[in-house]
């Protein structure tokens, strides 16, 4: 019994990692260079989010949504008072039909600003690559977030960090998550530190996964942050695409 009690409480780590994801090791980056992040505030839960569109936000299906939610859009110290900063509450929430909680396949959601976001050099849209093609073994790649900065802290970052990523054979990710019983899909992407262990955590869920300028991924879970050898996992936006634009037109 204790041992189906701990794995019980292991898989509701992997799942939930990304519940409240900080960046794992990375550095701090230069304020407002990243003019597309959106921090998504949701009462004692914290996620990130990439604009890409105006009034369209695109973030990780885990992440929980209420009318309370406040959207923050050019920021990089959360917890000040900055003039670039805009905020915005949300007019809905489009969570993807067929995301499953259990497995985090389809962890991708589209939130819908309630106004539209005046764009400048602080705050900017971020396009979706429009590829079928995978992401090779090794491609670097990058990932941004307000989230813990250590395993097992609950302590978020003030400032907006971002980590060096490069991407990991899927079938080798796959055989990882095996031995914990979860699944690796073509819809997602997985990742690790370029040169260290370098990854996201706890308050990063949402954000983005960017490689060579392009939105790719959108981070969703792991097996705890950081550890040598286990990669994160992202949502792969190539499978996504027709849905995204068909809520965003219908809406629009």
């Amino acid at each position: 019994m204790e041992l189906l009690y701990s794995w019980f409480v292991f898989f509701l780590f992997l799942v939930f990692r990304g519940d409240c994801m900080e960046i794992i090791g990375g550095y701090e980056v230069k304020p407002h260079c990243r003019p597309y992040m959106a921090l998504l505030n949701t009462s004692n839960s914290m996620c990130g989010g990439t604009l890409i569109k105006a009034n369209w936000i695109l973030t990780a299906a885990h992440c929980c949504m209420t009318d309370k939610t406040i959207v923050v859009l050019g920021a990089h110290n959360r917890l000040k008072r900055e003039k670039e900063q805009r905020k915005f509450r949300i007019l809905r929430a489009v969570r993807h039909p067929e995301y499953n909680f259990e497995t985090n396949n389809n962890d991708i959601q589209l939130v819908q600003l309630y106004g539209t976001a005046k764009l400048n050099r602080n705050i900017k849209t971020l396009s979706i690559e429009n590829t079928e093609n995978d992401l090779k073994n090794g491609t670097i790649c990058t990932t941004a977030g307000w989230g813990v900065t250590e395993e097992g802290s609950k302590k978020s970052s003030d400032v907006l960090r971002e980590a060096i990523l490069q991407i990991v054979d899927r079938n080798k990710c796959k055989a990882v998550y095996q031995k914990i019983g979860a699944e690796i899909t073509t819809d997602m992407l997985c990742a690790q530190g370029a040169k260290s262990n370098d990854d996201s955590c706890q308050g990063d869920s949402g954000g983005p996964l960017i490689c060579d300028g392009k939105l790719r991924g959108i981070v969703s879970f792991g097996i705890g942050c950081g550890r040598p050898g286990i990669p994160g996992v992202y949502t792969r936006l190539t499978n996504y695409i027709n849905w995204i634009n068909y809520i965003i037109n219908r809406a629009d």
